[in-house]
């Protein structure tokens, strides 16, 4: 049976409890206060059942004091009814109200005129008029429209039938997609069973004896008991309105804003990476370090916001009505992940001024050195997956990413994130240097750059053998990691013939550490930098054997063990390249990934001779980075 999420919208007062209550039966207004004096005042909740569909309704506050706890029932909500009352009109609430549902990309609903019963037919049309010039350009501009009235019943069997074609548009969740997570809305205790919790499951199942961590304190509890509209469930799946019977915790330490999740799944951050829309029509433009209010979930925490400049220039202020990727300084740690929709409200004076989506939780301080990068912006903002998992594990470098936290980063399943994983690694673009450690193709040039600086400098001082302990050698290039990862670098380097180890020494390729002599260990250092420099020119090896004051026969002997090392790469009998150089080459054609182009495409990307060119390609279809089709290549 399908189930849908409904939430209402609208001014105070006009008529969005009895809506509900006419829809469902049930009075959604559960305080005496609101009671008494005829207005809502927290989240009311009411479902019903009709042409095979569950519908759960959250009704919201119109005041504009409870606009924060608006803001918590709108999140997650599938189908919108933007309710306006025939004697009133369009108000400044409605505005608002509509403004956060589109915030929040809420992307269907039903427009209701209420209290039809009290106008004419005349201004009936005046009000509906209102409405649409209202919704126009947004996601209600085609929602149906209907006149209905609580107290005549006119327009109730109308109003079920556009939730039913609303709900058949509403993109449900998918519980396996992501793991659980349910933000609380409300904690009481019930006599008999102790303390209980209900919100909306946004992803993931829940069952009894699961599992869960309350964030974000980070406690662990078990779930007692599982109820899903009043009724005990054996499971309860993302959208549905659950209430759950908890143990290992007191009433008093839950309250709203926070979230249970699946252990391990979710890391409340403090700094976030934001996707920003800001309003029109706001007094001023957002200046760099503005004080505002971030609403996700059911969580409300004050907050300041870092707008990012271009290069070093310092930020400009950011316009109203404008889109930008800027950070966000959080007071406390909230529990969101990458994908989470939020609204940013001025504390004073109190109005929604923004919102958007979440694109990052781990990623550190923006500075004006270390800029963010238009193509690393667009990768964060779409909806590529597996171009975000690369992204993260190339920024991470060298350290490189665990697979539960890259999972955690993602907002997604550890399996899910060890299948990028598998792919990058298969696509030639990752590595897995320990077995749940993965690290980005290009980190190992970086780690090879380090040792090869290290031992350059050791030749500039005058060491008299580049030979070096491990433990050394780590302190230098590896410092920053941790003693595993700096291990698992030496070995990968290693195999890659960028370094020779015996036992505790370690030592560049070419050094005494293979079997050369220390002088002749010199002369191939100074060889390889000659190979690295010249790309395909490289000298000679009587230019080179007068360079370096020595013979002939002793230069041809160091290319051959060179090599053999795989420091230096025969394309043909004539033509000798760097292996650094190669992968720099392969890099860039690497960018080309799934195009298929001629010899004369590579040599306008490459700018090199045909002499050069066709061995380079034979050399990268052995590699299989490219693929011969005919006259063409395809990119791997």
């Amino acid at each position: 049976m399908a189930r849908v999420l409904v939430g209402t919208a609208g001014h105070i007062d006009h008529g969005k409890s009895a809506l509900v209550k006419a829809l469902a039966g049930t009075d959604p207004d559960r305080l005496p206060e609101e009671k008494t004096r005829g207005i809502t005042i927290e989240l009311g909740f009411a479902h019903a059942e009709w042409e095979g569909t569950v519908f759960s309704f959250v009704d919201v506050p119109g005041h504009e004091k409870f606009v924060r706890t608006m803001v918590a029932g709108a999140t997650g909500i599938d189908v919108a009814l933007l309710v306006v009352a025939s004697d009133d009109s369009v108000m400044p609430q409605t505005r608002e109200h509509l403004a956060i549902l589109t915030l929040l990309d809420v992307k269907c609903g039903v427009l209701v005129r209420t209290k039809a019963d009290l106008v004419d037919e005349e201004t009936g049309a005046v009000v509906e008029a209102e409405i649409r010039e209202l919704v126009s350009e947004t996601f209600l501009e085609d929602a149906p429209l209907v006149a209905f009235s609580a107290v005549t019943g006119r327009g109730l069997d109308e109003l079920r039938a556009a939730l039913s074609a609303a709900a058949l548009k509403a993109a449900l969740r998918d519980p396996a997609a992501r793991p659980a997570r349910l933000w609380v809305d409300r904690a009481f205790s019930m006599k008999g069973f102790g303390p209980v919790v209900t919100g909306t499951l946004d992803s993931g199942r829940v069952r009894p004896e699961a599992r869960l961590v309350l964030l974000p304190e980070g406690r662990e509890l078990r779930v007692r008991r599982v109820e899903v509209h009043g009724e005990e469930r054996p499971v309860a799946e993302a959208g549905e309105r659950t209430s759950l019977n908890l143990a290992g915790v007191e009433t008093a330490d839950l309250a709203r804003g926070m979230c249970l999740v699946e252990p391990g799944s979710l890391e409340p951050a403090t700094l976030l990476t934001l996707d920003l829309t800001s309003l029109g029509g706001l007094e001023a433009p957002f200046e760099d370090g503005l004080a505002v209010r971030f609403h996700t979930g059911t969580a409300d925490v004050a907050a300041r916001l870092h707008l990012i400049g271009e290069g070093d220039s310092a930020p400009a202020p950011m316009p109203q009505g404008s889109r930008a990727v800027v950070q966000l300084s959080c007071r406390e740690p909230v529990a969101v992940r990458r994908g989470d929709r939020f609204v940013l409200r001025r504390p004073s004076p109190q109005e929604t001024i923004g919102g958007g989506r979440v694109l990052d939780t781990a990623r550190p301080r923006v500075r004006r050195r270390s800029p963010l990068r238009a193509a690393s912006i667009a990768i964060l903002r779409g909806d590529d997956e597996h171009a975000v998992a690369a992204l993260f594990l190339s920024e991470a470098g060298p350290a490189g990413l665990e697979v539960p936290v890259l999972a955690r980063r993602l907002g997604i399943h550890v399996e899910a994130a060890a299948a990028h994983v598998d792919a990058l690694v298969a696509a030639g673009s990752a590595m897995k240097l320990l077995p749940s450690l993965a690290v980005a193709a290009t980190a190992s040039i970086e780690m090879a750059t380090r040792a090869e600086a290290f031992f350059a400098e050791r030749r500039k001082a005058g060491v008299p053998t580049l030979l070096v302990g491990r433990r050394e050698l780590l302190g230098k290039i590896a410092r920053d990691l941790p003693d595993a990862t700096g291990e698992a670098w030496l070995a990968t380097l290693a195999a890659a013939k960028r370094l020779v180890i015996t036992g505790d020494q370690a030592g560049p390729a070419g050094s005494a550490a293979s079997g050369v002599a220390d002088e002749a260990g010199g002369f191939a250092q100074r060889i390889e930098e000659a190979w690295r420099e010249a790309g395909f020119a490289a000298p000679g090896n009587l230019d080179l054997a007068r360079a370096l004051g020595t013979k002939v026969q002793v230069v041809a002997g160091l290319v051959q063990h060179l090599l053999k090392s795989g420091v230096l790469v025969r394309l043909s009998p004539d033509i000798i390249a760097h292996s650094a150089f190669l992968a720099t080459i392969e890099e860039k054609v690497a960018e080309q990934k799934g195009r298929t182009m001629s010899v004369g495409d590579f040599r306008e990307l490459l700018g090199l001779s045909r002499k050069y060119l066709i061995p380079l390609l034979e050399y990268l279809d052995r590699r299989r980075r490219t693929r011969r089709v005919g006259d063409a290549r395809i990119v791997e």
